[in-house]
């Protein structure tokens, strides 16, 4: 075999190796479509939207949010973080969005949301990255990694902010 030809197969084997990884990576931590639930509670004062992403962390942290919605009489609805082109921010007492980070950006449509609506002091954004950390530029988010561990101090922080904003609301 000529010299050519042989690295010629081995960049053809590495570029199939990359692609390979890079099909992995998108399959093992990629989230999935969340499914739409709508819990009315008559004659509710306020309204929450959880706009999501399905994960394991992801669910716990929404069925955490549920349950404390119900507790201060609250309807909620969740819908897929996909559809939040579709919200009116005026129709929800509050709003809390989940989001991952994916090759190094925010979910699309979480993005173009904060930055359709900059400084809602009704909308709370969760930020989800490998380290934990990540967030969109002048967006205020509550930061984490995906750990289990962590939900119940997760669900706390949001409820806590869900609570001042329900307290301090005009409706």
């Amino acid at each position: 075999m000529s010299k050519w030809r042989n690295i010629t197969l081995v960049l053809a084997l590495l570029g199939l190796i990359i692609f390979a990884v890079l099909v992995w990576y998108k399959a093992h931590y990629s989230m999935d479509i969340a499914p739409a639930i709508t819990i009315t509670v008559p004659g509710a004062k306020h309204h929450l939207l959880i706009a999501t992403q399905g994960s394991t962390f992801k669910n716990a942290v929404v069925e955490g949010l549920i349950k404390a919605a119900k507790q201060r009489q609250m309807s909620v609805k969740v819908i897929d973080v996909s559809a939040l082109s579709t919200v009116d921010v005026k129709d929800w007492s509050a709003l809390v969005i989940l989001h991952t980070w994916e090759s190094w950006q925010p979910q699309v449509d979480a993005k173009l949301f904060a930055q359709r609506h900059p400084k809602q002091n009704k909308i709370i954004f969760l930020s989800t990255s490998g380290q934990g950390d990540l967030t969109m530029p002048g967006v205020d988010a509550i930061t984490s990694a995906s750990y289990l561990v962590d939900v119940p101090e997760i669900v706390a922080e949001i409820v806590a902010r869900i609570d001042e904003i329900t307290i301090n609301s005009t409706e």
